[in-house]
């Protein structure tokens, strides 16, 4: 499968070295100095595993900043960019994430995207109908800054916004790569999955 994943911070890049085990995944990030680190096999975060996995060799995995060209080969995208909260003002930043699913639907209509970028509840089921997307899921992650990979790969439960084909699909993808084979995985809506994030 070839899977797009759309920023290099902890959580993307854990997602993409995890993946890219048994995938072909292509990681795209809007600064240069990210992508060209992690095309030497160098990565631009502190996590020992990571830095492993990427020194190994064993990974069908490219960093690239043309999202076009990412977007359109894709079966799936994940985006992982930052969602700033702002404590003053009750506020987070989605705007990354709105760019990101903007231009992966122009591009690629069909692939399934799912956010795992910290957003407010209702965040994904309002954007979905208001840019009429259907395939646009939620799915949180549990991570540890320094032990990403880790959590990836043990992972304590796979939630999934979606209840159909895509959110089986995905839950199911993101088992086969860990190494834990007995993580439960709970699938629900977009908007139970961005509460169970923001409660855990």
């Amino acid at each position: 499968m070839k899977i797009t994943v759309v920023g290099a911070g902890y959580v993307g890049i854990s997602l993409a070295v995890l993946l890219a085990r048994q995938h072909h995944v292509v990681l795209v990030d809007i600064l240069q100095h990210k992508v060209d680190q992690i095309n030497r096999r160098v990565s631009p975060i502190k996590d020992a595993e990571i830095s492993d996995y990427l020194a190994s060799g064993e990974l069908d995995l490219k960093a690239t900043s043309d999202t076009n060209t990412a977007f359109n080969l894709s079966d799936m995208v994940i985006i992982a960019t930052p969602t700033n909260y702002d404590a003053t003002t009750n506020y987070f930043d989605t705007s990354s994430v709105e760019n990101a699913v903007e231009l992966s639907h122009s591009n690629n209509p069909k692939a399934p995207i799912f956010i795992k970028s910290t957003v407010p509840v209702g965040f994904t089921e309002k954007y979905r109908q208001r840019m009429k997307i259907e395939n646009l899921y939620f799915s949180p992650e549990f991570l540890r800054e320094g032990q990403a990979l880790k959590d990836n790969l043990y992972p304590s439960r796979i939630i999934v916004g979606d209840r159909g084909t895509d959110g089986r699909m995905f839950s199911q993808l993101l088992k086969d790569v860990s190494l834990n084979r007995e993580t439960p995985i709970l699938l629900t809506n977009s908007s139970e999955a961005e509460a169970i994030k923001l409660f855990s």
